[in-house]
């Protein structure tokens, strides 16, 4: 019997808005198929990943949102080391689930769990995508940005409230306000010197720099459309842009074209490095982190993601 480890992160925002008891929801919908473990901290995660890994478990259930996700990779990659990595299954449980929305995922958690573990009583294949992650320090992820995409995370938890609406709120409200100027907000800027692949950008006031294994990075837009392009690769963006340079050209943004500018770095990569002021910002797949003088971005392994 092919077995899911289940991992609830109970700070998870839709984890605490839900009213029924989550072990027990999770442990009915499962049944044989599933234990469930609650994680209210980070030694918990490798308390858990410990187990899973000696109890051999063939999908890892993760709820909470992306920055969960992420925390619970990092953990079992540690501990599992060169053993094989169970199938991810994301059960969902932040505001935006980016990394779910780049799978198609439908559906809420309860949901999502019911139909595999339905598809393993019945015998049917489960559908698998493999996703390529990023290696920031000792953290695992999909997605990384700082300049304008860490300032939007500044003033999107600015005030506590969060979810899609806060989020196209943010980006109006900054367009508005910024659209003629780079100084605060969205558009705060940064000097620092990028180097992708042993090449450096030929400049060095960013607007912003992205780069990701998904192509999706929330409210339908596709920025990052060459994720997928080679293996162990993701895709970088670096950005010179005046933010009115960068507005005229959000539908191609929000497309997945590519923009030309002498400004405007676009390519895929495995190393990403970055060498910015004392202490800068940066963002992973939703949290936000600091850096000190250096930061190296590097491909990591392969996972997979389960889509039922």
């Amino acid at each position: 019997m092919e077995k899911i480890g289940i991992i609830i992160n109970p700070h998870a925002k839709k984890n605490r808005k839900m009213k029924s008891k989550l072990v027990d929801l999770y442990q009915e919908i499962g049944g044989a198929h599933a234990e469930v473990r609650v994680t209210r901290s980070l030694d918990e995660v490798y308390t858990a990943a410990e187990y899973f890994l000696n109890s051999g478990i063939s999908y890892l259930g993760v709820c909470g949102g992306d920055g969960t996700l992420h925390h619970v990779l990092s953990r079992f990659i540690q501990v599992y080391r060169n053993a094989e990595l169970p199938t991810l299954v994301i059960l969902k449980g932040g505001t935006m689930d980016t990394i779910s929305r780049s799978i198609g995922l439908k559906g809420k958690g309860p949901d999502i769990l019911r139909r595999l573990t339905a598809s393993l009583r019945e015998g049917n294949p489960v559908t698998v995508y493999h996703r390529d992650t990023m290696k920031i320090g000792d953290k695992y992820g999909f997605l990384f940005g700082l300049g304008i995409t860490s300032n939007f995370l500044v003033e999107y938890y600015r005030g506590g409230d969060t979810g899609p609406w806060k989020a196209v709120k943010v980006t109006a409200v900054n367009l508005m306000k910024g659209i003629f100027t780079s100084k605060g907000g969205l558009f705060k800027r940064l000097n620092a010197s990028v180097t992708v692949d042993g090449r450096e950008v030929p400049f060095h006031d960013f607007l912003g720099v992205l780069a990701a294994t998904v192509e999706n990075v929330g409210i339908g837009f596709r920025i990052l459309y060459r994720a997928y392009e080679k293996d162990h690769t993701f895709h970088v963006l670096a950005t010179g842009l005046k933010p009115i340079n960068l507005v005229a050209r959000v539908w191609k943004l929000k497309t997945g074209k590519p923009i030309i500018h002498p400004l405007h770095f676009d390519d895929i990569a495995s190393n990403l490095i970055i060498k910015g002021p004392r202490q800068f910002q940066f963002m992973m797949d939703g949290d936000l982190y600091e850096a000190t003088d250096r930061l190296i971005v590097e491909a990591g392994p392969r996972v997979r993601l389960a889509y039922v």
